[in-house]
Protein backbone atom coordinates (compact mmCIF):
# COMPACT_ATOMS: atom_id res chain seq x y z
CA UNK A 1 0.00 0.00 0.00
CA UNK A 2 2.85 2.43 0.89
CA UNK A 3 4.57 1.60 -2.38
CA UNK A 4 1.43 2.41 -4.36
CA UNK A 5 0.98 5.74 -2.55
CA UNK A 6 4.59 6.72 -3.24
CA UNK A 7 4.22 5.79 -6.91
CA UNK A 8 1.15 8.03 -7.12
CA UNK A 9 3.33 10.88 -5.84
CA UNK A 10 5.81 10.20 -8.65
CA UNK A 11 3.05 10.68 -11.19
CA UNK A 12 2.67 14.26 -9.94
CA UNK A 13 6.03 15.12 -11.51
CA UNK A 14 5.94 18.96 -11.47
CA UNK A 15 4.75 19.11 -7.87
CA UNK A 16 7.36 16.60 -6.70
CA UNK A 17 10.23 18.28 -8.55
CA UNK A 18 9.20 21.66 -7.16
CA UNK A 19 9.11 20.20 -3.65
CA UNK A 20 12.60 18.70 -4.03
CA UNK A 21 14.07 21.96 -5.34
CA UNK A 22 12.48 23.95 -2.51
CA UNK A 23 13.68 21.32 -0.04
CA UNK A 24 17.30 21.73 -1.24
CA UNK A 25 17.07 25.54 -1.09
CA UNK A 26 15.48 25.38 2.37
CA UNK A 27 18.35 23.21 3.62
CA UNK A 28 20.81 25.70 2.10
CA UNK A 29 19.11 28.59 3.93
CA UNK A 30 19.07 26.58 7.17
CA UNK A 31 22.80 25.83 6.81
CA UNK A 32 23.59 29.50 6.14
CA UNK A 33 21.63 30.88 9.13
CA UNK A 34 22.89 28.20 11.54
CA UNK A 35 26.51 29.02 11.00
CA UNK A 36 27.54 27.59 7.61
CA UNK A 37 28.91 24.26 6.44
CA UNK A 38 30.96 23.79 9.60
CA UNK A 39 27.78 22.70 11.42
CA UNK A 40 26.06 19.30 11.18
CA UNK A 41 22.93 20.74 9.53
CA UNK A 42 24.86 20.51 6.23
CA UNK A 43 24.37 16.75 6.32
CA UNK A 44 20.60 17.25 5.79
CA UNK A 45 21.43 17.78 2.12
CA UNK A 46 21.58 13.98 1.73
CA UNK A 47 17.80 13.77 2.24
CA UNK A 48 16.63 15.40 -1.03
CA UNK A 49 19.36 13.48 -2.91
CA UNK A 50 18.10 10.15 -1.53
CA UNK A 51 14.48 11.10 -2.26
CA UNK A 52 15.38 12.13 -5.82
CA UNK A 53 17.27 8.87 -6.31
CA UNK A 54 14.24 6.94 -5.06
CA UNK A 55 11.73 8.59 -7.37
CA UNK A 56 13.90 9.33 -10.43
CA UNK A 57 16.67 6.74 -10.30
CA UNK A 58 20.26 7.33 -11.38
CA UNK A 59 19.51 10.51 -13.33
CA UNK A 60 17.47 12.03 -10.50
CA UNK A 61 20.14 11.25 -7.91
CA UNK A 62 22.89 12.89 -9.98
CA UNK A 63 20.86 16.05 -10.79
CA UNK A 64 19.86 16.51 -7.12
CA UNK A 65 23.52 16.01 -6.10
CA UNK A 66 24.77 18.65 -8.54
CA UNK A 67 22.15 21.21 -7.41
CA UNK A 68 22.89 20.43 -3.76
CA UNK A 69 26.61 20.78 -4.44
CA UNK A 70 26.10 24.28 -5.86
CA UNK A 71 23.77 25.33 -3.02
CA UNK A 72 26.42 24.31 -0.48
CA UNK A 73 29.18 25.36 -2.85
CA UNK A 74 30.91 28.63 -3.85
CA UNK A 75 28.38 30.99 -2.20
CA UNK A 76 28.05 29.08 1.06
CA UNK A 77 30.56 30.10 3.76
CA UNK A 78 32.23 27.68 6.12
CA UNK A 79 31.35 30.09 8.93
CA UNK A 80 28.56 32.56 8.19
CA UNK A 81 29.19 34.59 11.34
CA UNK A 82 32.63 35.72 10.19
CA UNK A 83 31.87 35.07 6.49
CA UNK A 84 34.79 32.67 6.07
CA UNK A 85 34.32 31.29 2.55
CA UNK A 86 35.16 27.79 1.31
CA UNK A 87 38.10 27.05 -0.90
CA UNK A 88 37.21 25.87 -4.39
CA UNK A 89 38.67 22.40 -3.91
CA UNK A 90 36.56 21.97 -0.74
CA UNK A 91 33.15 22.52 -2.31
CA UNK A 92 34.17 20.71 -5.52
CA UNK A 93 35.22 17.70 -3.46
CA UNK A 94 31.87 17.85 -1.62
CA UNK A 95 29.99 18.01 -4.95
CA UNK A 96 31.89 14.97 -6.31
CA UNK A 97 31.12 13.10 -3.10
CA UNK A 98 27.42 14.07 -3.32
CA UNK A 99 27.32 12.94 -6.99
CA UNK A 100 28.78 9.58 -5.95
CA UNK A 101 26.14 9.28 -3.24
CA UNK A 102 23.37 10.36 -5.65
CA UNK A 103 24.57 7.92 -8.33
CA UNK A 104 24.77 5.04 -5.88
CA UNK A 105 21.36 5.76 -4.34
CA UNK A 106 19.74 6.32 -7.74
CA UNK A 107 21.20 3.11 -9.17
CA UNK A 108 20.23 1.15 -6.07
CA UNK A 109 16.63 2.37 -6.07
CA UNK A 110 16.29 1.94 -9.86
CA UNK A 111 17.31 -1.71 -9.55
CA UNK A 112 15.13 -2.14 -6.48
CA UNK A 113 12.15 -0.76 -8.39
CA UNK A 114 12.84 -3.11 -11.30
CA UNK A 115 12.86 -6.04 -8.88
CA UNK A 116 9.67 -4.81 -7.23
CA UNK A 117 8.02 -4.44 -10.63
CA UNK A 118 9.21 -7.93 -11.58
CA UNK A 119 7.79 -9.37 -8.35
CA UNK A 120 4.55 -7.46 -8.87
CA UNK A 121 4.33 -8.85 -12.39
CA UNK A 122 4.85 -12.36 -11.05
CA UNK A 123 2.19 -11.77 -8.39
CA UNK A 124 -0.40 -9.96 -10.50
CA UNK A 125 0.15 -11.11 -14.09
CA UNK A 126 0.17 -14.47 -15.85
CA UNK A 127 3.62 -15.11 -17.29
CA UNK A 128 2.52 -16.86 -20.49
CA UNK A 129 -0.29 -14.55 -21.61
CA UNK A 130 0.81 -11.33 -19.91
CA UNK A 131 -2.79 -10.84 -18.73
CA UNK A 132 -3.60 -9.58 -15.22
CA UNK A 133 -4.36 -12.61 -13.07
CA UNK A 134 -6.93 -13.59 -10.46
CA UNK A 135 -5.18 -11.54 -7.74
CA UNK A 136 -5.50 -8.43 -9.91
CA UNK A 137 -9.14 -9.28 -10.61
CA UNK A 138 -9.78 -9.47 -6.87
CA UNK A 139 -8.08 -6.09 -6.31
CA UNK A 140 -10.19 -4.48 -9.05
CA UNK A 141 -13.40 -5.96 -7.61
CA UNK A 142 -12.50 -4.79 -4.10
CA UNK A 143 -11.75 -1.31 -5.42
CA UNK A 144 -15.15 -1.16 -7.16
CA UNK A 145 -16.87 -2.39 -3.98
CA UNK A 146 -15.07 0.27 -1.90
CA UNK A 147 -16.18 2.92 -4.40
CA UNK A 148 -19.75 1.53 -4.40
CA UNK A 149 -19.61 0.92 -8.14
CA UNK A 150 -22.18 -1.62 -9.39
CA UNK A 151 -20.90 -4.09 -11.98
CA UNK A 152 -21.37 -7.43 -13.74
CA UNK A 153 -18.67 -10.10 -13.53
CA UNK A 154 -18.41 -12.40 -16.57
CA UNK A 155 -16.31 -15.56 -16.40
CA UNK A 156 -15.72 -17.25 -19.76
CA UNK A 157 -14.72 -20.89 -20.12
CA UNK A 158 -13.62 -22.51 -23.37
CA UNK A 159 -15.33 -25.91 -23.56
CA UNK A 160 -13.17 -27.27 -26.39
CA UNK A 161 -9.86 -26.05 -24.98
CA UNK A 162 -8.25 -29.51 -25.10
CA UNK A 163 -8.87 -29.86 -28.80
CA UNK A 164 -7.63 -26.34 -29.52
CA UNK A 165 -4.50 -27.16 -27.54
CA UNK A 166 -3.93 -30.28 -29.61
CA UNK A 167 -4.65 -28.44 -32.85
CA UNK A 168 -2.29 -25.52 -32.23
CA UNK A 169 0.39 -27.51 -30.45
CA UNK A 170 2.19 -26.74 -27.18
CA UNK A 171 4.52 -24.07 -28.55
CA UNK A 172 1.85 -22.19 -30.52
CA UNK A 173 -0.95 -22.25 -27.94
CA UNK A 174 0.09 -19.02 -26.11
CA UNK A 175 0.10 -17.20 -29.48
CA UNK A 176 -3.42 -18.44 -30.13
CA UNK A 177 -4.56 -17.25 -26.70
CA UNK A 178 -3.09 -13.82 -27.51
CA UNK A 179 -5.07 -13.76 -30.77
CA UNK A 180 -8.27 -14.83 -28.99
CA UNK A 181 -7.86 -12.23 -26.23
CA UNK A 182 -7.30 -9.43 -28.73
CA UNK A 183 -10.39 -10.55 -30.64
CA UNK A 184 -12.49 -10.49 -27.46
CA UNK A 185 -11.20 -7.01 -26.57
CA UNK A 186 -12.46 -5.69 -29.91
CA UNK A 187 -16.07 -6.34 -28.92
CA UNK A 188 -17.86 -2.99 -28.35
CA UNK A 189 -18.91 -2.01 -24.81
CA UNK A 190 -16.23 -4.10 -23.07
CA UNK A 191 -13.78 -2.26 -20.85
CA UNK A 192 -10.90 -3.75 -22.86
CA UNK A 193 -9.43 -5.59 -19.89
CA UNK A 194 -9.50 -9.37 -19.59
CA UNK A 195 -8.29 -11.22 -16.50
CA UNK A 196 -6.56 -14.60 -16.57
CA UNK A 197 -8.02 -16.90 -13.90
CA UNK A 198 -6.60 -20.17 -15.18
CA UNK A 199 -5.88 -21.74 -18.56
CA UNK A 200 -9.57 -22.28 -19.24
CA UNK A 201 -11.24 -19.36 -17.43
CA UNK A 202 -11.08 -15.64 -18.16
CA UNK A 203 -12.79 -12.81 -16.31
CA UNK A 204 -14.36 -9.60 -17.60
CA UNK A 205 -15.78 -6.80 -15.44
CA UNK A 206 -18.49 -4.63 -16.95
CA UNK A 207 -19.97 -1.63 -15.16
CA UNK A 208 -23.69 -2.07 -14.70
CA UNK A 209 -24.55 1.29 -16.27
CA UNK A 210 -22.93 0.22 -19.57
CA UNK A 211 -25.55 -2.48 -20.20
CA UNK A 212 -29.29 -1.85 -20.53
CA UNK A 213 -30.38 -5.43 -21.25
CA UNK A 214 -27.95 -8.03 -19.87
CA UNK A 215 -29.54 -11.01 -21.68
CA UNK A 216 -29.58 -9.25 -25.06
CA UNK A 217 -25.99 -8.06 -24.52
CA UNK A 218 -24.76 -11.57 -23.61
CA UNK A 219 -26.52 -13.20 -26.55
CA UNK A 220 -24.94 -10.68 -28.91
CA UNK A 221 -21.54 -11.17 -27.24
CA UNK A 222 -21.81 -14.95 -27.69
CA UNK A 223 -22.70 -14.52 -31.37
CA UNK A 224 -19.55 -12.44 -31.71
CA UNK A 225 -17.50 -15.16 -29.96
CA UNK A 226 -19.10 -17.84 -32.14
CA UNK A 227 -17.06 -16.76 -35.17
CA UNK A 228 -14.07 -19.01 -35.96
CA UNK A 229 -10.62 -17.40 -35.76
CA UNK A 230 -8.01 -17.82 -38.47
CA UNK A 231 -4.75 -18.94 -36.86
CA UNK A 232 -2.09 -19.45 -39.45
CA UNK A 233 -3.64 -21.67 -42.10
CA UNK A 234 -6.35 -23.16 -39.86
CA UNK A 235 -9.74 -21.87 -38.76
CA UNK A 236 -10.48 -22.52 -35.08
CA UNK A 237 -13.94 -22.53 -33.52
CA UNK A 238 -14.21 -21.64 -29.82
CA UNK A 239 -17.09 -23.07 -27.82
CA UNK A 240 -17.75 -20.76 -24.85
CA UNK A 241 -19.90 -20.99 -21.75
CA UNK A 242 -20.32 -17.81 -19.70
CA UNK A 243 -21.18 -17.47 -16.01
CA UNK A 244 -22.41 -14.06 -14.86
CA UNK A 245 -23.07 -12.50 -11.47
CA UNK A 246 -23.90 -8.94 -10.49
CA UNK A 247 -22.71 -6.78 -7.60
CA UNK A 248 -24.38 -5.93 -5.25
CA UNK A 249 -27.42 -8.07 -6.13
CA UNK A 250 -26.32 -11.35 -4.55
CA UNK A 251 -23.09 -10.80 -2.62
CA UNK A 252 -20.84 -8.03 -1.32
CA UNK A 253 -17.56 -9.91 -0.80
CA UNK A 254 -15.00 -10.53 -3.54
CA UNK A 255 -14.49 -14.29 -3.14
CA UNK A 256 -18.22 -14.93 -2.99
CA UNK A 257 -18.81 -12.84 -6.13
CA UNK A 258 -16.21 -14.86 -8.07
CA UNK A 259 -17.60 -18.15 -6.74
CA UNK A 260 -21.08 -17.13 -7.89
CA UNK A 261 -19.83 -16.64 -11.45
CA UNK A 262 -18.32 -20.15 -11.38
CA UNK A 263 -21.58 -21.57 -10.03
CA UNK A 264 -23.35 -19.83 -12.91
CA UNK A 265 -21.05 -21.62 -15.38
CA UNK A 266 -21.89 -24.95 -13.75
CA UNK A 267 -25.59 -24.14 -13.92
CA UNK A 268 -25.32 -23.21 -17.61
CA UNK A 269 -23.57 -26.47 -18.45
CA UNK A 270 -26.08 -28.52 -16.47
CA UNK A 271 -28.91 -26.87 -18.38
CA UNK A 272 -26.94 -27.13 -21.65
CA UNK A 273 -27.19 -23.35 -22.12
CA UNK A 274 -24.47 -21.01 -23.42
CA UNK A 275 -24.68 -18.72 -20.36
CA UNK A 276 -26.35 -18.32 -17.01
CA UNK A 277 -26.87 -15.28 -14.77
CA UNK A 278 -26.39 -16.28 -11.15
CA UNK A 279 -29.50 -16.61 -9.05
CA UNK A 280 -29.46 -17.33 -5.36
CA UNK A 281 -29.87 -21.11 -5.44
CA UNK A 282 -31.81 -21.74 -2.27
CA UNK A 283 -32.65 -24.79 -0.26
CA UNK A 284 -36.05 -25.12 -1.87
CA UNK A 285 -34.51 -25.78 -5.32
CA UNK A 286 -32.10 -28.35 -3.89
CA UNK A 287 -34.95 -29.95 -2.00
CA UNK A 288 -37.00 -30.10 -5.21
CA UNK A 289 -34.15 -31.90 -6.98
CA UNK A 290 -33.85 -34.44 -4.18
CA UNK A 291 -37.60 -35.03 -4.26
CA UNK A 292 -37.48 -35.50 -8.02
CA UNK A 293 -34.65 -38.05 -7.74
CA UNK A 294 -36.64 -39.96 -5.11
CA UNK A 295 -39.63 -40.05 -7.48
CA UNK A 296 -37.39 -41.25 -10.33
CA UNK A 297 -36.21 -44.15 -8.19
CA UNK A 298 -39.82 -45.04 -7.34
CA UNK A 299 -40.85 -44.76 -11.00
CA UNK A 300 -38.09 -47.16 -12.08
CA UNK A 301 -39.44 -49.73 -9.65
CA UNK A 302 -43.05 -49.12 -10.74
CA UNK A 303 -42.36 -49.04 -14.52
CA UNK A 304 -43.62 -45.47 -14.94
CA UNK A 305 -41.12 -44.86 -17.72
CA UNK A 306 -41.87 -45.56 -21.36
CA UNK A 307 -39.78 -46.03 -24.48
CA UNK A 308 -40.75 -44.08 -27.57
CA UNK A 309 -39.15 -44.82 -30.92
CA UNK A 310 -38.23 -42.67 -33.87
CA UNK A 311 -37.26 -44.30 -37.18
CA UNK A 312 -34.18 -43.53 -39.22
CA UNK A 313 -34.98 -43.70 -42.92
CA UNK A 314 -32.62 -45.14 -45.52
CA UNK A 315 -32.48 -42.29 -48.05
CA UNK A 316 -31.34 -44.61 -50.82
CA UNK A 317 -34.47 -46.81 -50.86
CA UNK A 318 -36.81 -45.08 -48.36
CA UNK A 319 -36.90 -48.19 -46.15
CA UNK A 320 -36.81 -48.33 -42.35
CA UNK A 321 -33.88 -50.22 -40.96
CA UNK A 322 -33.18 -48.63 -37.64
CA UNK A 323 -34.81 -46.79 -34.71
CA UNK A 324 -33.65 -44.61 -31.88
CA UNK A 325 -35.11 -45.45 -28.46
CA UNK A 326 -36.03 -42.36 -26.44
CA UNK A 327 -37.07 -42.50 -22.79
CA UNK A 328 -40.25 -40.77 -21.59
CA UNK A 329 -41.42 -40.37 -18.00
CA UNK A 330 -45.13 -40.83 -17.54
CA UNK A 331 -45.36 -39.57 -13.97
CA UNK A 332 -48.45 -40.98 -12.19
CA UNK A 333 -49.38 -37.58 -10.77
CA UNK A 334 -47.80 -35.02 -13.10
CA UNK A 335 -48.18 -36.67 -16.49
CA UNK A 336 -45.35 -36.64 -19.00
CA UNK A 337 -42.20 -34.91 -17.78
CA UNK A 338 -39.68 -33.72 -20.36
CA UNK A 339 -36.36 -35.64 -20.44
CA UNK A 340 -34.61 -32.26 -20.27
CA UNK A 341 -35.92 -31.91 -16.70
CA UNK A 342 -34.80 -35.24 -15.28
CA UNK A 343 -31.99 -36.67 -17.46
CA UNK A 344 -29.34 -34.07 -16.34
CA UNK A 345 -30.21 -34.83 -12.71
CA UNK A 346 -30.05 -38.58 -13.22
CA UNK A 347 -26.71 -38.40 -15.07
CA UNK A 348 -25.14 -36.76 -12.00
CA UNK A 349 -26.52 -39.37 -9.60
CA UNK A 350 -26.14 -43.09 -9.03
CA UNK A 351 -29.62 -43.55 -10.54
CA UNK A 352 -28.15 -43.46 -14.04
CA UNK A 353 -27.11 -47.13 -13.73
CA UNK A 354 -30.54 -48.58 -12.80
CA UNK A 355 -32.35 -46.28 -15.24
CA UNK A 356 -30.05 -47.33 -18.11
CA UNK A 357 -30.55 -50.99 -17.19
CA UNK A 358 -34.32 -50.42 -17.28
CA UNK A 359 -33.99 -48.89 -20.77
CA UNK A 360 -31.80 -51.76 -22.03
CA UNK A 361 -34.23 -54.43 -20.81
CA UNK A 362 -37.28 -52.55 -22.14
CA UNK A 363 -35.70 -52.08 -25.58
CA UNK A 364 -34.54 -55.70 -25.81
CA UNK A 365 -38.06 -56.87 -24.93
CA UNK A 366 -39.49 -54.58 -27.62
CA UNK A 367 -37.03 -55.88 -30.22
CA UNK A 368 -38.49 -59.36 -29.68
CA UNK A 369 -42.00 -57.94 -30.11
CA UNK A 370 -41.05 -56.12 -33.32
CA UNK A 371 -39.59 -59.33 -34.72
CA UNK A 372 -42.64 -61.32 -33.65
CA UNK A 373 -44.90 -58.92 -35.58
CA UNK A 374 -42.72 -58.77 -38.67
CA UNK A 375 -40.18 -61.55 -38.68
CA UNK A 376 -39.10 -60.91 -42.27
CA UNK A 377 -37.45 -57.60 -41.42
CA UNK A 378 -34.43 -56.99 -39.23
CA UNK A 379 -34.44 -53.80 -37.20
CA UNK A 380 -31.56 -52.11 -35.47
CA UNK A 381 -32.59 -50.20 -32.34
CA UNK A 382 -30.21 -47.73 -30.70
CA UNK A 383 -30.19 -46.53 -27.10
CA UNK A 384 -28.38 -43.48 -25.72
CA UNK A 385 -25.51 -44.11 -23.33
CA UNK A 386 -24.01 -41.44 -21.05
CA UNK A 387 -20.38 -40.99 -20.03
CA UNK A 388 -21.19 -42.28 -16.56
CA UNK A 389 -22.60 -45.50 -18.02
CA UNK A 390 -19.43 -46.08 -19.96
CA UNK A 391 -17.37 -45.56 -16.81
CA UNK A 392 -19.06 -48.54 -15.13
CA UNK A 393 -16.35 -51.23 -14.87
CA UNK A 394 -18.80 -53.99 -15.83
CA UNK A 395 -20.84 -52.11 -18.44
CA UNK A 396 -19.65 -54.21 -21.40
CA UNK A 397 -20.32 -57.51 -19.60
CA UNK A 398 -23.70 -56.26 -18.37
CA UNK A 399 -24.86 -55.33 -21.88
CA UNK A 400 -23.66 -58.57 -23.46
CA UNK A 401 -25.33 -60.64 -20.73
CA UNK A 402 -28.66 -58.89 -21.31
CA UNK A 403 -28.43 -59.57 -25.05
CA UNK A 404 -27.96 -63.25 -24.27
CA UNK A 405 -30.78 -63.25 -21.70
CA UNK A 406 -33.28 -61.78 -24.19
CA UNK A 407 -31.89 -63.84 -27.06
CA UNK A 408 -31.34 -60.75 -29.22
CA UNK A 409 -28.77 -60.71 -32.00
CA UNK A 410 -26.20 -57.95 -31.18
CA UNK A 411 -26.53 -56.78 -34.80
CA UNK A 412 -30.08 -55.66 -33.97
CA UNK A 413 -28.80 -53.48 -31.16
CA UNK A 414 -26.86 -50.19 -31.16
CA UNK A 415 -25.61 -47.59 -28.73
CA UNK A 416 -25.36 -43.83 -29.27
CA UNK A 417 -22.79 -41.67 -27.51
CA UNK A 418 -22.03 -37.99 -27.88
CA UNK A 419 -18.55 -36.73 -28.70
CA UNK A 420 -18.41 -35.00 -25.31
CA UNK A 421 -19.18 -38.21 -23.41
CA UNK A 422 -16.53 -40.10 -25.36
CA UNK A 423 -13.84 -37.60 -24.43
CA UNK A 424 -14.18 -38.55 -20.76
CA UNK A 425 -11.36 -41.11 -20.36
CA UNK A 426 -11.16 -41.50 -24.16
CA UNK A 427 -8.57 -44.30 -24.28
CA UNK A 428 -10.49 -46.52 -21.89
CA UNK A 429 -13.75 -45.76 -23.72
CA UNK A 430 -12.26 -46.77 -27.07
CA UNK A 431 -11.17 -50.07 -25.53
CA UNK A 432 -14.72 -50.76 -24.30
CA UNK A 433 -16.25 -49.80 -27.65
CA UNK A 434 -13.84 -52.18 -29.38
CA UNK A 435 -15.17 -55.01 -27.19
CA UNK A 436 -18.79 -54.13 -28.05
CA UNK A 437 -17.91 -53.84 -31.73
CA UNK A 438 -16.38 -57.32 -31.70
CA UNK A 439 -19.72 -58.68 -30.45
CA UNK A 440 -21.52 -57.10 -33.41
CA UNK A 441 -23.10 -54.10 -31.62
CA UNK A 442 -23.38 -51.02 -33.83
CA UNK A 443 -22.03 -47.71 -32.53
CA UNK A 444 -23.30 -44.21 -33.35
CA UNK A 445 -21.40 -40.99 -32.72
CA UNK A 446 -24.23 -38.61 -31.82
CA UNK A 447 -24.51 -34.81 -32.31
CA UNK A 448 -21.44 -34.76 -34.54
CA UNK A 449 -20.21 -31.21 -35.14
CA UNK A 450 -21.47 -30.04 -31.77
CA UNK A 451 -18.90 -31.73 -29.56
CA UNK A 452 -15.15 -31.61 -29.22
CA UNK A 453 -13.55 -34.83 -30.46
CA UNK A 454 -10.64 -34.46 -32.85
CA UNK A 455 -10.12 -36.10 -36.23
CA UNK A 456 -7.42 -38.22 -34.61
CA UNK A 457 -10.01 -39.88 -32.38
CA UNK A 458 -12.57 -40.04 -35.17
CA UNK A 459 -10.14 -42.33 -36.95
CA UNK A 460 -9.58 -44.45 -33.83
CA UNK A 461 -13.12 -44.74 -32.44
CA UNK A 462 -14.78 -47.92 -33.79
CA UNK A 463 -18.01 -46.25 -34.98
CA UNK A 464 -20.46 -47.37 -37.66
CA UNK A 465 -22.52 -44.22 -37.97
CA UNK A 466 -22.10 -40.48 -37.53
CA UNK A 467 -25.19 -38.44 -36.67
CA UNK A 468 -24.91 -34.85 -37.89
CA UNK A 469 -26.28 -32.42 -35.32
CA UNK A 470 -29.66 -30.96 -36.26
CA UNK A 471 -28.29 -27.40 -35.98
CA UNK A 472 -26.53 -27.87 -39.32
CA UNK A 473 -29.52 -29.60 -40.93
CA UNK A 474 -31.86 -26.82 -39.83
CA UNK A 475 -29.82 -24.26 -41.80
CA UNK A 476 -28.87 -26.62 -44.63
CA UNK A 477 -30.90 -24.95 -47.38
CA UNK A 478 -30.32 -21.37 -46.24
CA UNK A 479 -26.72 -21.18 -45.08
CA UNK A 480 -23.85 -22.04 -47.42
CA UNK A 481 -21.51 -22.73 -44.48
CA UNK A 482 -23.92 -25.27 -43.00
CA UNK A 483 -24.20 -26.94 -46.40
CA UNK A 484 -20.41 -27.06 -46.77
CA UNK A 485 -20.01 -28.54 -43.28
CA UNK A 486 -22.65 -31.24 -43.88
CA UNK A 487 -21.18 -32.07 -47.29
CA UNK A 488 -17.65 -32.29 -45.83
CA UNK A 489 -18.78 -34.52 -42.95
CA UNK A 490 -20.46 -36.92 -45.39
CA UNK A 491 -17.38 -37.04 -47.62
CA UNK A 492 -15.10 -37.57 -44.62
CA UNK A 493 -17.32 -40.28 -43.10
CA UNK A 494 -17.62 -42.19 -46.37
CA UNK A 495 -13.84 -42.06 -46.79
CA UNK A 496 -13.62 -43.78 -43.39
CA UNK A 497 -16.35 -46.32 -44.31
CA UNK A 498 -18.77 -44.71 -41.86
CA UNK A 499 -22.43 -44.12 -42.72
CA UNK A 500 -24.14 -40.82 -41.96
CA UNK A 501 -27.47 -40.01 -40.30
CA UNK A 502 -28.90 -36.48 -40.61
CA UNK A 503 -30.83 -35.47 -37.47
CA UNK A 504 -33.78 -33.08 -37.40
CA UNK A 505 -34.95 -33.43 -41.02
CA UNK A 506 -38.20 -31.45 -41.21
CA UNK A 507 -38.68 -30.26 -44.80
CA UNK A 508 -38.73 -31.74 -48.28
CA UNK A 509 -36.11 -29.19 -49.32
CA UNK A 510 -33.71 -30.51 -46.66
CA UNK A 511 -34.42 -34.08 -47.75
CA UNK A 512 -33.69 -33.28 -51.41
CA UNK A 513 -30.33 -31.69 -50.55
CA UNK A 514 -29.37 -34.63 -48.32
CA UNK A 515 -30.14 -37.09 -51.09
CA UNK A 516 -28.19 -35.01 -53.60
CA UNK A 517 -25.06 -35.05 -51.41
CA UNK A 518 -25.35 -38.81 -50.77
CA UNK A 519 -26.40 -38.81 -47.10
CA UNK A 520 -27.26 -42.37 -46.00
CA UNK A 521 -30.06 -41.88 -43.45
CA UNK A 522 -32.48 -39.21 -42.27
CA UNK A 523 -34.26 -38.82 -38.94
CA UNK A 524 -36.81 -36.18 -38.07
CA UNK A 525 -40.41 -35.00 -38.01
CA UNK A 526 -40.64 -35.12 -41.80
CA UNK A 527 -40.70 -38.92 -41.52
CA UNK A 528 -42.16 -39.57 -38.07
CA UNK A 529 -42.24 -38.21 -34.54
CA UNK A 530 -41.11 -40.40 -31.62
CA UNK A 531 -44.02 -42.63 -30.62
CA UNK A 532 -45.02 -45.58 -28.46
CA UNK A 533 -44.08 -49.13 -29.41
CA UNK A 534 -47.72 -49.98 -30.25
CA UNK A 535 -47.92 -47.20 -32.81
CA UNK A 536 -44.46 -48.03 -34.11
CA UNK A 537 -45.53 -51.63 -34.75
CA UNK A 538 -48.48 -50.36 -36.79
CA UNK A 539 -46.14 -47.95 -38.55
CA UNK A 540 -43.86 -50.85 -39.47
CA UNK A 541 -46.77 -52.96 -40.70
CA UNK A 542 -47.92 -50.10 -42.94
CA UNK A 543 -44.39 -49.56 -44.22
CA UNK A 544 -44.06 -53.29 -44.93
CA UNK A 545 -47.33 -53.25 -46.92
CA UNK A 546 -46.09 -50.30 -49.00
CA UNK A 547 -42.81 -52.08 -49.69
CA UNK A 548 -44.68 -55.26 -50.63
CA UNK A 549 -46.93 -53.32 -53.04
CA UNK A 550 -43.84 -51.87 -54.69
Amino acid sequence: MLYNKLKKMKNKTILLKSFLLIFILAIGILVYFTGGTKNSYAHLIYLPIVISGYFYGLKGGIIAAVISGFVLGPLMPIDSEIMLMQQTQNWLFRMVFLIIIGSFVGYLFANLEQQIMKNRKLAYFDQETGLPNKSTLKNVIENKINNEKEFHLFILTINNLLNIYKLTGFSNFPDYVDLLVEYIKEYPALEKQIYYINENHYGIILDKDRVDDLVAFTNDFLQYLDQPLNFGKISIYNNFTIGITTYPDYAKKTDRIINQAFLAIKKAKNKKLPFWHYEDINFQEESTNLDLLAEINKSIQNDNFEIHYQPKINLKNQSIQTFEALIRWNHPGKGYISPAEFIPLVEKSSLIEPLTEWVIKAVLADIKKFKANNNSLEYDIAINISARNLQQPNFVELLINYLKEYNVDPQNFSIELTETDLMVDIENNINKLDQLKEKGINIYLDDFGKGYSSLKYLKEIPIDYIKIDQFFIENLTEDQKSFDIVYSIIELAHALNIEVVAEGVETEAQLKVLKDIDCDYGQGYLFARPDSKEKIIKYLEKAAELNYEK
